[in-house]
């Protein structure tokens, strides 16, 4: 018996933004872009940056995957969660998909955002529009960006793979590995002496 027409609905879903809410928030934010919503977090000068400061709610996936591939290309990066104790390892999910992209999250630990201590010269980047203003409104004096402004089509809202399926944290860490490199591309003080 084949699937139903709400079964392959669910699983296109599921594959392209982890769930039905996860397309919701996606389309929603991406409209409110659209508008002009987010243009106050691509206002900054990227020559002045000196480290990327990746930032997501728990630090398992998101921003530890971000942190990586920022490495990776020879940035100075870090990354923290907005809701995370320190000293837990990425998400086993994570590890696997990094995995298969070239990325070792295998010695990932998580860091409190409390524990980092952002500083003058540091780039906010956050994976979600809430995660932004409370950055902004905790840290008003140091550039914050999405990461998913620097896409396209631009995706202000990353939805949280966790818990997700394989297919849905391929297609974010790609979109996370895009958004890395088009924002980096501006970022010279960043990069490694």
């Amino acid at each position: 018996m084949g699937a139903t027409h709400e079964q392959k609905t669910n699983r296109w879903l599921a594959r392209r933004y982890g769930s039905r809410s996860g397309f919701a928030r996606t389309w929603a934010h991406r409209l409110r872009a659209l508008f002009g919503g987010y243009r106050r977090y691509r206002g900054f000068d990227r020559h002045a940056i000196e480290r990327l400061v990746f930032v997501c709610k728990g630090n398992i996936c998101r921003s530890a995957y971000a942190e990586s591939v920022a490495k990776s290309m020879g940035l100075a990066s870090v990354s923290c969660g907005l809701d995370t104790q320190d000293g837990h390892p990425a998400n086993v999910v994570a590890q696997r998909i990094a995995a298969l992209n070239g990325h070792d999250l295998s010695r990932h630990q998580t860091t409190a955002i409390d524990s980092l201590s952002p500083r003058k010269g540091d780039l906010l980047i956050a994976m979600e529009p809430w995660q932004a203003a409370r950055l902004r409104a905790a840290y008003p004096d140091i550039a914050c960006t999405l990461l998913g402004l620097w896409v396209s089509p631009m995706t202000p809202h990353i939805e949280d793979p966790y818990g997700a399926s394989d297919a849905y944290f391929q297609r974010c860490f790609a979109l996370i590995e895009r958004g890395v490199g088009r924002l980096a591309a501006g970022c010279t003080q960043a990069r490694k002496q």
